[in-house]
């Protein structure tokens, strides 16, 4: 799926991205990266990715903070955890949710907070140890018990304990009803690790020797440069096609664009839509771009001035075109979204729709005492190359609000710098953000994004947490979906956050290879094989 895109795409003194600065700045880093291939690439990399069908390197955005699973929540890494150290349950391609580690799973009472789940029997560690429900009680029940800062404990905050029946069968008791709980099993920090391990080597040591149940072990991780993986023979799913698998850590989107075009790499994630587009034209490579589960927004922290004013915030959504967003950056494919949930799950309202309407938001601007003589003053935060097109966006999204009457100075941060602001309550101004939910289910949406208590929110109105508890324990599903329903138009109403776009991956890849490309945008090599 690809859409041709052309200057008259462009905002208004917006450069094209394929110039003749970016094209020489393309050909010094594909020389660079020719000089310097032997001395950056492992051996896996140094092959041929068209001939050696046993390797595979993917130039991926981000590396990850740690190698325990369950200590933190940062969507982007998700997939590198489930090869690793694979997920108790999981959804498929089309985001239906699937057996994985646990075969069954059910409910013992119609309240929703007894949930019986039985273990597959032949799941082995990558140190040969059999894995159990001693093992799933430790990482899911007892880890965050002792430790409040794991994100496995903010998942499954509802878990009060898991009572063993079996090696493999167990009762997960929530402490309230909690009807969701199946799908936090293939969620975010939730994953298990070897107890017995675990508890010998302490968490710096696992961090160091990571040890999982997936289909990949860990070779090598050389931190900001590559994470090298091996395929694990005894993987209960049967080893994997492609024995060797390299992330190479590549945060500037062009030089993902590079790698992947100079054949140094065989796949490349969340590239500029323009280099997708142009890498298509190119004999032997393949590429993709799709929307998928994830939603393109800005946060708002409410303990930031003038955020805290309803008429700047009113402001600052009525003067966001969203469609030339999607037109000028995304070809289109990316679907405006009046509501925090894309088109086609539970939760999303057809009929309610936030308009774009420029003289709306210079009057409300106007009673919050700014115009475009008197600008209001903001900081507004940014990745760039974390997914496609977010610094742009942000750039465009800044043009708009100047036109208005709001000046806001771009900074430009990186996802960790992000989530130790909003853990902390010190982020600065609202925040282009990308937010993943592999599940597509509304309490991963608005029922996280806007729940005050969670370290990671950035509105925070104490006065939603009662209202967010009553849909988490909502056993009624009809009645579950018009509250989260509800939830969406009123937080879109007052901008608490801003929706801006249903989230667009693009992928480029060689044509020899086979990927499997699910619907939250996971890449997951142990699906992959080579022509």
């Amino acid at each position: 799926m690809t859409h041709a895109l052309d200057s008259s795409d462009l905002f208004p003194g917006e450069e094209p991205r394929i110039g003749s600065h970016e094209a020489v700045r393309r050909r010094l880093m594909l020389g660079a990266l020719g000089a310097g291939a032997g001395a950056l690439m492992p051996w896996e990399m140094a092959q041929a990715q068209v001939t050696d069908k046993d390797s595979l390197s993917i130039a991926f955005p981000v590396d990850i903070p740690t190698w325990d699973p369950v200590a933190v929540s940062l969507p982007a890494i998700q997939c590198i955890y489930q090869t690793v150290f694979d997920s108790p349950l999981r959804y498929s391609v089309h985001l239906k949710l699937e057996a994985r580690q646990f075969k069954e799973w059910k409910w013992l009472d119609t309240k929703a907070t007894r949930l019986e789940v039985t273990l597959r029997d032949d799941i082995l560690f990558h140190d040969g140890s059999k894995m159990t429900m001693e093992d799933v009680k430790y990482s899911l029940s007892d880890r965050p018990k002792a430790d409040k800062k794991l994100l496995v404990g903010g998942m499954l905050n509802t878990l009060a304990e898991v009572e063993i029946l079996s090696p493999t069968k167990g009762v997960m008791v929530f402490s309230r009803a909690t009807p969701a709980a199946p799908i936090y099993l293939s969620f975010l920090a939730v994953y298990i690790v070897p107890k017995t391990y675990m508890t010998q080597v302490g968490a710096d040591g696992f961090n160091a020797k990571p040890i999982g149940a997936g289909p990949y072990r860990m070779v090598e991780h050389q931190r900001g440069s590559r994470i090298v993986l091996e395929a694990f023979d005894k993987y209960w799913g049967g080893k994997p096609a492609i024995k060797h698998v390299t992330f190479l850590i590549v945060p500037e989107p062009s030089a993902r664009v590079a790698l992947v075009e100079s054949g140094r790499a065989g796949m490349a994630t969340q590239l500029p839509l323009r280099e997708v587009q142009r890498l298509a034209r190119k004999t032997g490579i393949v590429t993709r771009i799709y929307p998928f589960s994830e939603v393109y927004m800005l946060r708002i922290p409410s303990y930031v001035k003038p955020l805290d004013n309803d008429h700047v915030r009113a402001a600052m959504h009525l003067a966001i075109d969203k469609a030339a967003l999607s037109k000028a950056f995304y070809g289109g494919v990316a679907k405006p979204l009046s509501v925090m949930t894309p088109e086609g799950t539970p939760s999303y309202v057809s009929d309610f729709k936030f308009p774009f309407d420029k003289a709306r938001a210079i009057a409300e601007l106007k009673q919050a005492g700014y115009s475009t003589g008197k600008p209001a003053q903001l900081t507004l935060l940014s990745t760039n190359g974390v997914f496609p097109n977010d610094y742009d966006l942000a750039r465009a999204i800044a043009q708009m609000w100047k036109a208005v009457g709001i000046d806001a100075t771009i900074e430009e941060t990186t996802p960790a710098k992000l989530t130790e602001a909003a853990q902390n309550g010190k982020l600065t101004g609202p925040l282009v953000f990308s937010w993943a939910n592999s599940t597509g289910d509304p309490e991963n949406y608005a029922g996280r994004i806007f729940d005050p208590r969670l370290r990671f929110s950035a509105w925070k109105d104490m006065a939603l947490s009662p209202r967010i508890d009553a849909l988490m324990t909502e056993v009624d599903e009809a009645k579950r979906m018009a509250g989260y329903k509800a939830l969406n138009v009123e937080s879109s109403e007052k901008s608490w956050a801003i929706p801006l776009l249903q989230g667009v991956t693009t992928v480029a890849y060689s044509s020899t290879l086979q990927p499997v490309l699910f619907d939250n945008g996971y890449v997951l090599p142990a699906e992959y094989k080579y022509r």
